[in-house]
């Protein structure tokens, strides 16, 4: 059987397939402000391209947020209407921990505009640092007293270098206790809210 991978939370759409915890196959680019246009089009493609049928899926994992507002929306409530239309598993994932570079401690971040950084630290499943927003200078001084954690993501705000990150190897490595009991209460992470 076979996993639907899905991620729009940031400036890119990933649409991945993985069996066995392995990638098979992928499509990864930027397509900001356009994954409403193109995410059903591209699960259409790499499921043809792969001669896989949708009953040969048994999960969909998602990336959950935070990041952009639609973005979030999207990739969610496309894993939920496949998910509740297949009648298959769900998984969620933090969209940030998709960032991880392999067993390292990584600094994961995105951009949340005025000045601000979506930020967490992940190494493996551990959760060093939880998902929150840190103004660009807060991220700035954590990583200076962190040299020899990795960076990756959306780092161009904070005039940093991203290492090479794979957001659909980190989606096919989901387990059992990201899975969601009840897809009709799986909701986007919207850490902006919590500003308000």
């Amino acid at each position: 059987m076979y996993q639907l991978l899905l991620d729009s939370s940031n400036i890119y759409l990933s649409v991945g397939l993985s069996k066995d915890g392995k990638v098979v196959d992928s499509i990864f680019y930027n397509a900001w402000q356009r994954q409403s246009e193109v995410m059903v089009t591209e699960i259409d493609n790499i499921l043809k391209r792969n001669k896989v049928d949708k009953k040969d899926l048994d999960a969909v994992v998602v990336g959950i947020g935070p990041g952009s507002y639609t973005g979030v929306r999207i990739g969610v409530t496309i894993a939920k209407v496949v998910a509740y239309a297949l009648n298959i598993k769900i998984y969620a994932k933090s969209s940030l921990s998709l960032l991880k570079i392999n067993d390292d401690p990584t600094i994961c971040l995105f951009n949340a505009r005025s000045g601000r950084s979506y930020f967490a630290v992940y190494q493996g499943q551990k959760v060093i640092e939880s998902d929150r927003i840190l103004t660009n200078e807060e991220v700035l001084a954590y990583i200076d007293a962190h040299p020899d954690y990795k960076l990756s993501g959306d780092t161009a705000q904070i005039g940093k270098e991203s290492e090479q990150f794979d957001i659909l190897k980190n989606l096919a490595d989901f387990h059992q206790d990201e899975l969601v009991e009840n897809i009709f209460l799986l909701n986007p992470i919207y850490l902006k809210d919590l500003l308000k």
